[in-house]
């Protein structure tokens, strides 16, 4: 019993030096996990460009516009102005059915709270490069419908 124990708190001591002395390397490579990520700039999204492409199937739609002074919070939400079902905005498009859904799948007259936060799912283009390469190519809009 002496023996396993001793056996088990020297493999514990020993995972513990290795474990320490390992570097841990983020997406982005040898620099440091605190230190701070590069800006990166919107993509200046033209009108009449089309809609921008999914890179697979149920991806929420990315957003083309500068989002960075919207209010998304338990008090108000910008993008409802103008992406609500009652909004009168030309061109905006307009929340999906399934945003106003509970998570039984009951309908609802306002949008669910679990779909209220936009950022969450929908983020905004940006000109950033790839972390890491894509071993997949995006799908056509074919193979997405």
């Amino acid at each position: 019993m002496k023996t396993t124990l001793c056996l088990l708190l020297c493999l514990i001591m020993v995972s513990v030096a290795w474990a320490s002395e390992s570097t841990v390397n983020s997406l982005r490579g040898a620099v440091a996990l605190d230190a701070p990520s590069v800006p990166t700039s919107p993509k200046e999204w033209q009108d009449g460009e089309g809609k921008i492409m999914k890179n697979y199937v149920q991806q929420p739609p990315l957003v083309p516009h500068d989002i960075s002074d919207f209010t998304i919070n338990r008090d108000g939400n910008t993008c409802l102005s103008c992406h609500n079902w009652n909004s009168e905005m030309p061109g905006a498009t307009k929340i999906g059915i399934s945003h106003f859904k509970n998570r039984d799948g009951k309908s609802l007259a306002e949008i669910s709270p679990r779909r209220y936060f936009c950022n969450q799912c929908h983020v905004m283009q940006s000109n950033a490069p790839s972390l890491i390469k894509n071993a997949f190519k995006p799908l056509s809009q074919e193979e997405i419908r």
